[in-house]
This record gives structure tokens, C-alpha cells and sequence, in this order.
């Protein structure tokens, strides 16, 4: 783990006070907030795009029978005050072409950061490179894809490196987060080495049961069917390309009787990445069970999540702040909604996610 600078937590600490998240109009209350994403046409290019396939064995082996996964690094354009890498992954049912990842990632690029977006396995254009769908603990698939990046780094950045010990940091957006702080706990460190140097999780479920119900709420009805819709067509669509539905009925009505999220994890998520049930995938993907345990493991992170959120209670979140406020640094803001933070001078969360990475 890199050392803190107390001078640049001060200043961080400082800003924070000075900036605090107020909505701004017309994106008023969680359920805008939310959406607004949703609304808005994104004009904004990326400077640099690397595409890299990252090598990755099949769910529940050890085996490599030619499946990948899929990142954009892009690079800012001053490559001497360059201040490290950060690996950003999207949420459930998105890909790296969802808006507010694209945003985050061009905010660290043009503030002197590599960047690595990378689409979790069956995701966005990666869907043909790799058998399955990615979960909410799918460790495995993610420390192949860090353990590679840092080999391909170290070998076309070794001299920037060697000059500025260059920290691997990871943004994490709604579920994104949860699988990186999994991957983290996951990772069999070799003397005391972390996976990351440093770990950003935005409205990031930590209790993945609690998360369930609240998305099965009434008033999450519209919420629900939109995700699952988004679910079903990766669904479809990985086994389309396997082969699998053209002849088989039952499978084509299995996939379009689904009703909930719930119901989709129990009946393809939990048993293709060997869970015992719907109940054990859900506790033993939820990092709030195992964060006291393995705390040794983490780097430094930053949660960031609002009371406001209608998907993801932040209950969790408030519980690591009460036992562990001083080994993390945990904002639990009044609005926002889920993934939101819209403000009159952009994207709060944005704002603090970079600023917190080149304080630490």
C-alpha cells in the first residue's frame, strides 16, 4: 500500500468541506438523480483508445480454452506526469459504453491518469470473447485481467515506471465496486503485495441480499424490468453465440419466463459459477461478511453512497464507517441516488474520486 501524504489528505479533507454534494435542477431526489444518465447524449470523445484482450481460463477451472475479456486503455496526453493507472468497471447489466464510466474515465485521463475500462466477461462488445456472464464475485476472472495489465505495463511503461513507482488504482461503479473490493479479498497476496494500491466504490452493494430485496420493492417495478430486460439479451445473446438456444425450447422459455433479478440469479448466476443456491451466492459474494476478516488485504478505498439510493440501501455502507472509519474514507451523502451525484458543476462523485486518487 502507498503511504498517505498527510499534506494532500489535508487538502483533500479541505475540499470536501468546501465542495459538498447539493442537487441541482431539474435532477431533484434519488429517482432522477438515477436516471439522469439515462437522459443525457454523451458528445464527448476519448483522446486515446488501446484495445487489449486479457486471456482468462473458463468459469471454475483452471483451464484457458481461448476466452478474454475486453479493455479501452486510454491515456492522457502528457505521458511524463503521468500519476498512475486506474482499472474502472461498470454495474450490473452495463458495459464500458454506459455513459457515466466513459465520463469518470476521460475526468482521471485528462487529470494526468491512464485509464483501463474494462467490460466484465459476456459484457457490451465483449460478449463473443468469452463463455458466460460475469457475477458479483467472479475473482477470478478479474485478478487475471489485473496480473496481466501489470505485466503489460510493466513492460511498455518500465522506464516511467522505474522513475515513478506508478500506483494501479480501481474505480468500481454499482456492482463494479463489489467485484473489485471481491477480487481484493480474493487475491492471494506474496508478502503482503495487494492487489491495488488504492480502490474508489461508488453506490457499490456490499449486501447483495438486502440489495435484491430492495430492487423487488413496488416501487422499483419499472427499475427491475429494465435491468432484467438488459440482463436477459446478454443472456441470450452469450448462448446464441454458443449455440445453445437455435434447438432448445426449453432454454428460450427458461430465459423469457424470467420475473426478477432474484430469479435470474438463482437460476443461472449462482449454479454456473458453482454456488451451492441463490442464499449462499449471496452471502458468500457479499464483501460485508468477509471485509473484517481479511482486512489485511485492502488497500486504501473510498465508498462513496447515498441515503437516497432507490437499488442499493446504504446501510452496509454506514456500518464499515462505524467499525473501520479509520482504515477507510466513507462519505454517506443526504442525496444522489444511485450512481447519480449530479451537480450544478457536474458530476460530484467524478470530482471526488480524482481528487481523492491524486490525494493518497
Amino acid at each position: 500500500m502507498l503511504e498517505r501524504n498527510n499534506s494532500k489528505s489535508s487538502s483533500f479533507s479541505d475540499y470536501l468541506k468546501n465542495k459538498p454534494f447539493r442537487e441541482v435542477l431539474p435532477w431533484i431526489g434519488g429517482d432522477l438523480q438515477t436516471l439522469r444518465d439515462t437522459f443525457v447524449i454523451d458528445f464527448g470523445k476519448s483522446k486515446k483508445n488501446k484495445k487489449i484482450f486479457f486471456p482468462i481460463n473458463k468459469i471454475l477451472s483452471k483451464k484457458f480454452e481461448y476466452d478474454y475479456l475486453l479493455g479501452f486503455l486510454e491515456l492522457p496526453e502528457n505521458l511524463n506526469s503521468l500519476r498512475g493507472f486506474i482499472i474502472v468497471t461498470h454495474g450490473l447489466g452495463g458495459s464500458t459504453k454506459r455513459f457515466g464510466l466513459r465520463r469518470i474515465s476521460r475526468k482521471l485521463a485528462n487529470n494526468g491518469f491512464g485509464v483501463l475500462k474494462l467490460n466484465l466477461r459476456g459484457s457490451g462488445s465483449a460478449r463473443y470473447l468469452a463463455k458466460g456472464n460475469y457475477c458479483a464475485r467472479c475473482s477470478s476472472d478479474v485478478i487475471s485481467a489485473i496480473n496481466y495489465f501489470k505485466k503489460l505495463i510493466n513492460l511498455e511503461f518500465k522506464d516511467l515506471i522505474k522513475m515513478n513507482n506508478l500506483p494501479i488504482y480501481g474505480v468500481g461503479l454499482s456492482l463494479g465496486g463489489t467485484i473489485l473490493l471481491n477480487a481484493c479479498l480474493d487475491y492471494d497476496e506474496n508478502k503482503g503485495e495487494k492487489l491495488l494500491d488504492g480502490l474508489a466504490c461508488v453506490s457499490s452493494p456490499l449486501d447483495l441480499s438486502s440489495c435484491s430485496l430492495c430492487i423487488e420493492k413496488s416501487r422499483n417495478y419499472i427499475y427491475q424490468k429494465w435491468l432484467l430486460h438488459r440482463l436477459k439479451i446478454q443472456l441470450w445473446d452469450g448462448f446464441n453465440d454458443e449455440g445453445k438456444i437455435l434447438n432448445n425450447e426449453k432454454l428460450r422459455k427458461k430465459i423469457r419466463a424470467l420475473k426478477s433479478i432474484r430469479e435470474f440469479d438463482q437460476k443461472f448466476t449462482a449454479p454456473s459459477w458453482g454456488f451451492d443456491s441463490l442464499e449462499d451466492y449471496y452471502v458468500k459474494a457479499s464483501p460485508i461478511f468477509r471485509i473484517q476478516n481479511s482486512i489485511k488485504k485492502l488497500p486504501q478505498m473510498l465508498f462513496i453512497h447515498a441515503k437516497d439510493d432507490p437499488w442499493v440501501p446504504y446501510n452496509a455502507t454506514l456500518n464499515l464507517k462505524e467499525k473501520f472509519i479509520e482504515k477507510f474514507t466513507i462519505f454517506i451523502t443526504e442525496k444522489g441516488g444511485h450512481n447519480g451525484f449530479h451537480s450544478i458543476n457536474g458530476c460530484w462523485s467524478d470530482e471526488v474520486v480524482k481528487n481523492w486518487f491524486i490525494s493518497i
